[in-house]
């Protein structure tokens, strides 16, 4: 399809419009010019009436016009010229012979007359309008000519001006990098309706990389969080192929339906971080114990051979407004954190007001990356992961409006997690 310029577009209706503007004054121009010189002939009937009431008849003659141009006639007089159209039309005031004479009349009902007297007017040798129309029609073409043409100037110009803002928006939507973001926009563009449209394309953009950026993510997330999950059922169905005591299998088999649970869970916390985020959503009173009892049962075999005492201090009855789903990926990171990350003393999992905290004695996260930590892939020398665990903590509390906080050193690290309502 073939592109239409908005410049072109605005430019012909600059014209368009001066063009009906400039017939349509020129039409009401003629037109006005035929009612003025109407009415003045109107006029010149309506003073020979009044003449012709005012002045007696002489031996049953009329009396004599006032104009030179002025006749009356009583009504069985009536020439035929202006008889027959008469019939045709009782209520005709205007009528232009065949041989180019124009007549004004008005019919007069007089006192003792015989009947009705006709004032009639030839006024062919008067009229203005008429003979000179060719040089009015003429002068108005020109007049219109010259006022499109100014009309076409002006409506260029403003189309380009108008159009300027928009043609430097689509450049720059254009030249854009597909990693790259308007960020200046608002700054260049004035508080208008372009302004917003480049407010909206800023936006449109913003959610598009977002959109992206949680895409990539989500892949990055699901590769970390399975990966447990995934080994723990990988060696379990190992052994499961050797066992041969009912006892052994039942309980390899409960290894693998809890480590295919953390799996749905862990999909379905990553899926919620994935989506875009909406009106408030209303979250479940989930009870916290069960989670916790269920993480550290999951990722126990980190603690297999080390001297750490580990001590859960939480109220069995404690609730807090969150989805099973995400609080178990968070409280997973935490506690695999502070159980793979301590070789010898304790750590203990308790509450603090609506806090969790999750207390190790560790060597503590490398004060070089301690700003960091919570950044996508960054982690410790020591570290056999991704990097993406603290990330996803802080994004998912970031998503519910939790507050998550780190304080570490050599001596081991706190982790604190803020489960009250949602900011």
């Amino acid at each position: 399809m073939k592109r239409r310029s908005l410049l072109r577009r605005i430019a012909v209706a600059f014209l368009g419009m001066a063009v009906l503007a400039g017939a349509f004054g020129g039409l009401l121009a003629v037109l006005f010019a035929y009612t003025t010189e109407d009415h003045l002939f109107d006029r010149l009937l309506e003073l020979e009436m009044a003449h012709l009431r005012a002045s007696p008849a002489e031996a049953g003659r009329l009396p004599e016009p006032e104009l030179p141009f002025a006749a009356y006639y009583p009504d069985a007089d009536l020439p035929a010229e202006l008889r027959e159209p008469l019939q045709a039309e009782p209520r005709r005031r205007e009528i232009f012979a065949a041989d180019g004479r124009h007549f004004h009349l008005r019919r007069v009902e007089l006192s003792g007359s015989d009947g009705p007297v006709w004032v009639v007017l030839q006024v062919e040798d008067l009229l203005v309008i008429r003979p000179v129309l060719s040089e009015i029609t003429a002068m108005l073409a020109m007049a219109v000519l010259v006022i499109v043409l100014l009309a076409g100037t002006v409506g260029l110009f403003l189309a380009y001006r108008v159009t300027r803002p928009l043609r430097r928006l689509a450049g720059e939507v254009n030249a854009l990098e597909p990693d790259q973001l308007p960020e200046q926009w608002t700054a260049r563009y004035p508080d208008d309706e372009v302004g917003q449209l480049a407010n909206a394309l800023r936006d449109a953009f913003h959610r598009i990389r977002q959109f992206i950026d949680r895409e990539q993510r989500f892949t990055q997330d699901a590769s970390h969080e399975l990966r447990t999950p995934l080994a723990v059922i990988e060696s379990n169905a190992t052994l499961l192929d050797g066992a041969v005591d009912p006892e052994q299998v039942r309980a390899l088999a409960g290894r693998i339906r809890s480590a295919a649970m953390a799996m749905h869970l862990s999909v379905d916390a990553l899926l919620s971080l994935a989506r875009e985020r909406g009106a408030s959503e209303s979250l479940p009173e989930t009870a916290l114990l069960p989670i916790v009892e269920r993480c550290v049962l999951n990722h126990s075999h980190l603690l297999q051979d080390k001297p750490v005492a580990l001590d859960v201090a939480l109220d069995p009855r404690w609730r807090v407004p969150g989805d099973p789903a995400v609080l178990q990926v968070l409280i997973a990171n935490l506690i695999s954190n502070a159980f793979r990350y301590t070789g010898q003393g304790e750590i203990r999992i308790e509450r603090d007001g609506d806090d969790l905290l999750v207390i190790d004695s560790g060597t503590g996260i490398d004060e070089r990356i301690r700003p960091r930590v919570t950044e996508p892939r960054v982690k410790g020398s020591d570290s056999p992961g991704l990097g993406l665990g603290l990330s996803i903590v802080e994004r998912l509390c970031e998503r519910y409006g939790w507050r998550f906080e780190l304080d570490s050193s050599e001596r081991g690290t706190t982790a604190r997690l803020g489960l009250g309502k949602p900011r």
